[in-house]
Protein backbone atom coordinates (compact mmCIF):
# COMPACT_ATOMS: atom_id res chain seq x y z
CA UNK A 1 0.00 0.00 0.00
CA UNK A 2 2.82 2.46 1.24
CA UNK A 3 4.77 1.84 -2.52
CA UNK A 4 1.35 2.78 -4.05
CA UNK A 5 1.45 6.22 -2.19
CA UNK A 6 4.59 7.11 -3.31
CA UNK A 7 3.54 8.50 -6.57
CA UNK A 8 1.12 10.57 -5.29
CA UNK A 9 3.55 11.79 -2.61
CA UNK A 10 5.84 13.00 -5.82
CA UNK A 11 3.02 14.95 -7.10
CA UNK A 12 2.49 16.52 -3.74
CA UNK A 13 5.97 17.48 -3.34
CA UNK A 14 6.29 19.02 -6.63
CA UNK A 15 2.85 21.16 -5.90
CA UNK A 16 4.56 21.86 -2.70
CA UNK A 17 7.61 23.01 -4.93
CA UNK A 18 5.29 25.19 -6.83
CA UNK A 19 4.25 26.93 -3.26
CA UNK A 20 7.42 27.35 -2.01
CA UNK A 21 8.74 29.31 -4.79
CA UNK A 22 5.10 31.13 -4.90
CA UNK A 23 5.80 32.20 -1.67
CA UNK A 24 9.36 33.63 -1.94
CA UNK A 25 8.14 35.47 -5.29
CA UNK A 26 10.25 37.97 -7.38
CA UNK A 27 12.93 38.35 -4.45
CA UNK A 28 14.45 35.10 -5.07
CA UNK A 29 18.01 34.39 -6.25
CA UNK A 30 18.02 32.64 -9.35
CA UNK A 31 21.24 30.59 -8.73
CA UNK A 32 19.43 29.19 -5.38
CA UNK A 33 16.24 29.11 -7.11
CA UNK A 34 17.84 26.78 -9.66
CA UNK A 35 19.37 24.73 -6.55
CA UNK A 36 16.47 24.64 -5.06
CA UNK A 37 14.16 23.46 -8.09
CA UNK A 38 16.91 20.95 -9.20
CA UNK A 39 17.38 19.55 -5.97
CA UNK A 40 13.56 18.88 -5.29
CA UNK A 41 13.36 17.56 -8.78
CA UNK A 42 16.17 14.86 -8.05
CA UNK A 43 14.66 14.23 -4.76
CA UNK A 44 11.42 13.21 -6.64
CA UNK A 45 13.09 10.96 -8.86
CA UNK A 46 15.34 9.39 -6.95
CA UNK A 47 11.84 8.77 -4.33
CA UNK A 48 10.47 7.23 -7.53
CA UNK A 49 13.61 5.03 -7.96
CA UNK A 50 13.70 3.87 -4.94
CA UNK A 51 10.11 2.90 -4.68
CA UNK A 52 10.48 1.11 -7.92
CA UNK A 53 13.29 -1.04 -6.72
CA UNK A 54 11.29 -1.83 -3.60
CA UNK A 55 8.47 -3.06 -5.69
CA UNK A 56 10.80 -4.96 -8.61
CA UNK A 57 12.17 -6.95 -5.58
CA UNK A 58 9.11 -7.64 -4.05
CA UNK A 59 7.27 -8.98 -7.23
CA UNK A 60 10.14 -10.71 -8.48
CA UNK A 61 10.76 -12.17 -5.01
CA UNK A 62 7.28 -13.70 -4.64
CA UNK A 63 5.96 -14.89 -8.09
CA UNK A 64 3.37 -17.26 -7.00
CA UNK A 65 3.88 -18.00 -3.52
CA UNK A 66 7.24 -18.79 -3.48
CA UNK A 67 9.94 -17.60 -1.39
CA UNK A 68 12.58 -15.02 -2.46
CA UNK A 69 16.39 -16.20 -2.87
CA UNK A 70 18.51 -14.18 -0.18
CA UNK A 71 20.42 -12.94 -2.72
CA UNK A 72 17.71 -10.91 -4.63
CA UNK A 73 16.15 -10.20 -1.53
CA UNK A 74 19.38 -8.56 0.04
CA UNK A 75 20.10 -6.90 -3.13
CA UNK A 76 16.74 -5.12 -3.84
CA UNK A 77 16.59 -4.32 -0.15
CA UNK A 78 20.13 -2.76 0.05
CA UNK A 79 19.78 -0.89 -3.53
CA UNK A 80 15.88 0.38 -2.20
CA UNK A 81 17.35 1.55 1.34
CA UNK A 82 20.68 3.01 -0.37
CA UNK A 83 19.24 5.33 -3.22
CA UNK A 84 16.60 6.42 -0.16
CA UNK A 85 19.00 7.07 2.76
CA UNK A 86 22.26 7.89 1.09
CA UNK A 87 20.69 10.17 -2.50
CA UNK A 88 17.57 10.54 -2.08
CA UNK A 89 17.59 12.46 1.39
CA UNK A 90 21.09 14.16 0.46
CA UNK A 91 18.98 15.75 -2.06
CA UNK A 92 16.45 16.60 0.42
CA UNK A 93 19.24 18.26 2.64
CA UNK A 94 20.05 20.45 -0.70
CA UNK A 95 16.51 21.22 -0.76
CA UNK A 96 16.16 22.40 2.54
CA UNK A 97 19.53 24.07 2.69
CA UNK A 98 18.96 26.36 -0.28
CA UNK A 99 15.49 27.34 0.90
CA UNK A 100 16.71 28.22 4.09
CA UNK A 101 19.54 30.60 2.41
CA UNK A 102 16.95 31.65 0.15
CA UNK A 103 14.85 32.31 3.71
CA UNK A 104 17.32 33.96 5.27
CA UNK A 105 18.71 36.45 2.59
CA UNK A 106 15.25 37.25 1.36
CA UNK A 107 13.81 37.76 4.55
CA UNK A 108 10.47 35.54 3.52
CA UNK A 109 11.17 32.95 6.50
CA UNK A 110 11.37 33.66 10.24
CA UNK A 111 14.92 33.33 11.89
CA UNK A 112 13.40 30.03 13.87
CA UNK A 113 12.56 28.02 10.56
CA UNK A 114 15.64 28.69 8.94
CA UNK A 115 17.29 27.68 11.80
CA UNK A 116 15.26 24.29 12.29
CA UNK A 117 16.21 24.51 8.47
CA UNK A 118 19.82 24.22 8.64
CA UNK A 119 20.03 21.70 11.50
CA UNK A 120 17.77 19.36 9.13
CA UNK A 121 20.15 19.93 6.72
CA UNK A 122 22.83 18.81 8.74
CA UNK A 123 21.03 15.80 9.66
CA UNK A 124 20.16 14.92 6.35
CA UNK A 125 23.30 15.24 5.32
CA UNK A 126 25.22 13.65 7.69
CA UNK A 127 23.24 11.28 9.64
CA UNK A 128 20.40 10.16 7.93
CA UNK A 129 22.27 6.58 6.04
CA UNK A 130 23.40 5.67 9.94
CA UNK A 131 20.69 6.46 11.89
CA UNK A 132 16.84 5.31 11.11
CA UNK A 133 13.98 7.40 11.12
CA UNK A 134 15.99 10.20 10.67
CA UNK A 135 14.43 10.43 7.58
CA UNK A 136 11.12 11.29 9.11
CA UNK A 137 12.71 15.12 9.65
CA UNK A 138 12.22 16.44 6.18
CA UNK A 139 8.99 15.83 6.00
CA UNK A 140 8.67 17.52 9.64
CA UNK A 141 10.50 20.56 8.20
CA UNK A 142 8.03 20.66 5.20
CA UNK A 143 5.35 20.00 7.29
CA UNK A 144 6.53 23.66 9.50
CA UNK A 145 7.12 25.68 6.25
CA UNK A 146 3.78 24.85 5.31
CA UNK A 147 1.96 25.67 7.73
CA UNK A 148 4.06 28.97 7.74
CA UNK A 149 3.28 29.86 3.91
CA UNK A 150 -0.66 28.81 4.59
CA UNK A 151 -0.26 31.60 7.48
CA UNK A 152 1.63 34.30 5.82
CA UNK A 153 -0.46 34.00 2.69
CA UNK A 154 -3.91 34.03 5.36
CA UNK A 155 -2.19 37.32 6.66
CA UNK A 156 -1.07 38.94 3.34
CA UNK A 157 -4.64 38.53 1.78
CA UNK A 158 -6.46 40.23 4.84
CA UNK A 159 -3.66 43.39 5.01
CA UNK A 160 -4.34 43.56 1.03
CA UNK A 161 -6.98 46.61 0.38
CA UNK A 162 -10.00 45.08 -1.84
Amino acid sequence: TALRLIPFAGIFFLWFLGAVRAHVGDVEDRFLATVLLGSGLVFTATLFGAAAAASAVLAVAHPAGTAPSLTTWDFGRHFAYTLLTDYAMRMAAVFVSSMSVIGKRMGVLPHWLTVVGAVTALLLLFVSSHVPWVELVFPAWSLLLSVHILLAGGRRRRVTPT
